[in-house]
């Protein structure tokens, strides 16, 4: 299986023929097309709405996270902070929006093997520096550990924490202690008015706002999705999460006299984390790799088809667990939890694995990407990732996995819709709706893209940052302008978009 290292190519980046100056130009020819000349100041109107004091609860696109890391410049660009600055135009009203700002470049995302600080994700265009496009991939770069935040805690706007379920809004937990709890939060503790004792909804509501929005529900189903389904203990269960959301708006509905949006959880399946890496990335370009690998695994097939012929498998598992290769794209090898074990009822006469090769439909993760065709023993041809050696379980999304994401994330947006419907200060954005045809669609245009059509990915010119999930700068100024529509509809507003082509993609470098 020679040939089989070269899957490498895999790393779905490599679709990126993209000149680094790329974004500049974009930039220079809407500058062209829209010469510098005198125009009066922008005005709006609130309608109905009171944007006086807007809070913003949720967790990490409402807090800003970007490139698998929240970071100064993230913050800073994160829709509630665009769609605040909007608000604030004459006329119609809004207020400061104070963040708890990071103070980092590059933020925190993890601690490497080695024990590094990693932060933000980089798109490095020319991975192995040989000055040729094409060979792109992630790198991270130096982290910092985020401290307490140490501005006025009490003149916070933005109540948006990374990584929070729905009930952690609610639960003093959230804050403190740190050892044993594992409702922690440090990204909230070191911005909590009394860590141990608050809540993220109890500081939301002691700014008493006059407007919110809130998204909520997200990583009640995505930390499930991302674990490639290996720990069912984190996907929520949707009639817990339809108690904690309601909980929540009948807070601060009946606490404060607020009017607010609440968003709904996207299709999260149709982020780029989740589509850059294809179910077949297994290819095979000449006979000789197609007939190596299927003898590499000839001895198994016998043992299907034997645990066939002994009925203790049918017909259409022996199917499934043939692996067969051929030329162009291929499955990936995986195990299979849910397949027979046909060891144990042979009573050790057949003793193979539970191994299959992805379906069309299934779901490779983005991490996938960077172990894929590497050898998992260095010293053993044999032992490609995804062919001789079963990709982990943890990097890929099975359909028995992908039926308990539908089914809760269409759960928990029909208790949203239920909430936004019944309410009369609150209205609903539809973000499914809305992100799913953009992927569906091959990218976003609009008058604020001057014509351009931005791709749903985190190619430079993508909208969404270099983790594959959430918006980068472009990204957010979309959904601040989406946010717009909704309140120019339902409270009568007449608020200015964004001008989209004035942000950023995520950061990348040649």
């Amino acid at each position: 299986m020679k040939d089989l290292k070269y899957i490498v190519y895999l790393m779905a980046f490599s679709f990126i023929a993209f000149s680094c100056d790329e974004e500049d130009k974009l930039v220079d020819k809407r500058l062209d097309e829209n010469p510098d000349i005198s125009v009066d100041p922008e005005t709006g109107s609130n309608g109905t709405a009171d944007y006086s004091t807007m809070v913003s609860i949720g967790a990490s696109i409402t807090a800003g996270t970007m490139d698998a890391a929240l970071y100064t410049q993230s913050q800073n660009h994160s829709f509630p902070v665009l769609l605040a600055g909007q608000l604030a135009i004459e006329g119609i009203g809004g207020g400061a929006f104070n963040v708890p700002s990071i103070e980092s470049q590059n933020g925190y995302s993890g601690v490497s093997g080695d024990g590094a600080i990693e932060g933000k994700l980089i798109l490095d265009l020319d991975l192995n520096n040989d000055g040729q496009l094409g060979d792109a991939g992630l790198v991270t770069s130096e982290g910092e550990v985020p401290g307490a935040f140490t501005g006025d805690k009490a003149a916070l706007n933005n109540f948006g924490v990374p990584g929070i379920q729905t009930a952690q809004i609610l639960t003093p937990l959230t804050g403190g202690p740190a050892a044993d709890n594992p409702a922690y939060n440090p990204l909230y503790a070191r911005f909590a008015s009394n860590p141990g004792s608050s809540t993220i909804l109890g500081d939301a509501i002691a700014r008493n706002p006059t407007f919110f929005t809130l998204w909520a529900g997200g990583n009640d189903v995505l930390g499930y999705a991302t674990s490639g389904g290996t720990n069912e203990a984190i996907l929520t269960d949707p009639a817990a999460v339809d108690a904690y959301i309601n909980n929540i708006v009948n807070s601060l509905l009946g606490m404060t006299e607020a009017k607010g949006v609440i968003v709904n959880v996207p299709n999260i399946l149709a982020l780029p984390h989740f589509q850059a890496v294809p179910w077949n990335a297994i290819p095979m370009t000449n006979q000789e790799s197609v007939d190596a690998a299927n003898g590499g695994f000839a001895q198994y097939n016998g043992g299907v088809q034997a645990a066939l012929g002994a009925g203790i498998i049918d017909s259409e598992e022996a199917a499934l667990r043939t692996i067969s290769y051929s030329l162009g794209g291929n499955g990936i090898v995986i195990v299979d939890p849910n397949l027979t074990d046909v060891e144990t009822n042979s009573g050790g006469q057949i003793p193979i694995p539970k191994y299959r090769q992805l379906q069309e439909g299934e779901i490779v993760l983005l991490a996938a990407s960077t172990i894929l065709g590497t050898l998992a023993d260095p010293t053993n041809p044999a032992s490609v990732i995804g062919v001789g050696v079963p990709l982990d379980d943890k990097y890929s999304l099975r359909s028995d996995e992908l039926a308990k994401i539908g089914a809760n994330l269409a759960a928990i947006n029909t208790s949203i819709a239920t909430v936004a419907a019944s309410q009369e200060r609150v209205v609903l954005f539809d973000a499914y709706t809305f992100l799913l045809g953009v992927a569906q669609g091959g990218g976003y245009a609009s008058a604020e893209t001057g014509g351009f059509v931005l791709l749903p990915d985190f190619s430079p010119n993508g909208i969404f940052s270099n983790d594959g999930i959430h918006p980068n700068p472009r990204g957010h100024a979309i959904l601040a302008n989406e946010l717009i529509d909704v309140l120019e509809t339902e409270f009568g507003s007449d608020i200015p978009k964004l001008d989209v082509m004035q942000f950023n993609s995520s950061p990348f470098q040649q």
